[in-house]
C-alpha cells in the first residue's frame, strides 16, 4: 500500500528544489547581463557565497566580518555552495581558493572557468573580458567535508574578486577568507 503522506511529502520537495532551481537560473540571467564599463568605477564587487547540507544552511556575504567567526563543518558530510559575484560595472574575475585535502568536489567545473590544482590548493577562477563584459557570474556545486582520520582540521576557503575599476583601470578588489574547521561535531557557525 502506498503511504499517502509520503508521496505529498516528496511532492513538496520536488516543488521547493523546483523552485529554487527557478529562482537561481532567474538571478543567474539578471546577474550576468551585458554592461558597459563606466569611465569611474569606485564600489567593489559584491558577492554570495551560500552553504547548505548537514541541517545547515547560510550565506555569507560582503558585510559580513569574516575573521570574527568560523564556519564548524562536519567530517565526511555532504555540503552544496552557490559562489556568485556581480559589478554593475563589469565583473573582471571571482575565484575560490582552499586546500585540496579537506574539500573534496562532486562538481564537474563549467569549461568557462579554469581549474587549477598546485598539489596543495586548488583554484577555480572565471575571467571576465573587456571587449564584452558582464556583471557577474555564478558557481554552483557540491562538496564533501575531509577531515583528518586522528583529528580535527582549520584551513579556510579564500574569496576574491575583481572589477574592470571602469575605463580608468583602477580596479576594485575583495578578498574574503571563511575560516573553516572540520571535524566530529555540528555543521555552525562560531563567533570568536
Amino acid at each position: 500500500m502506498i503511504n499517502n503522506n509520503l508521496i505529498k511529502k516528496c511532492e513538496l520537495i520536488s516543488i521547493k528544489a523546483i523552485g529554487e532551481i527557478f529562482l537561481i537560473a532567474i538571478f543567474f540571467v539578471s546577474l550576468s547581463c551585458e554592461t558597459d564599463i563606466p569611465e569611474t568605477d569606485t564600489i567593489p564587487p559584491e558577492f554570495d557565497f551560500k552553504i547548505s547540507g548537514d541541517g545547515f544552511d547560510h550565506t555569507f556575504n560582503q558585510d559580513d566580518i569574516f575573521n570574527s567567526f568560523q564556519l564548524n563543518l562536519k567530517e565526511n558530510e555532504t555540503y552544496d555552495f552557490v559562489f556568485t559575484a556581480g559589478d554593475e560595472g563589469g565583473l573582471k574575475y571571482m575565484q575560490m581558493l582552499f586546500a585540496i585535502d579537506y574539500l573534496e568536489f562532486q562538481t564537474n567545473i563549467p569549461n568557462t572557468w579554469t581549474d587549477s590544482n598546485n598539489g596543495f590548493s586548488r583554484t577555480i577562477t572565471w575571467q571576465g573580458n573587456v571587449n564584452n563584459p558582464i556583471t557577474g557570474n555564478i558557481l554552483i556545486g557540491t562538496f564533501i567535508a575531509r577531515g583528518d582520520e586522528n583529528d580535527s582540521v582549520s584551513m579556510s576557503i579564500s574569496l576574491s574578486m575583481e572589477d574592470f575599476g571602469g575605463k580608468s583601470g583602477n580596479s576594485n578588489t575583495l578578498f574574503k577568507d571563511l575560516n573553516i574547521h572540520i571535524g566530529n561535531h555540528n555543521t555552525e557557525i562560531v563567533e570568536f
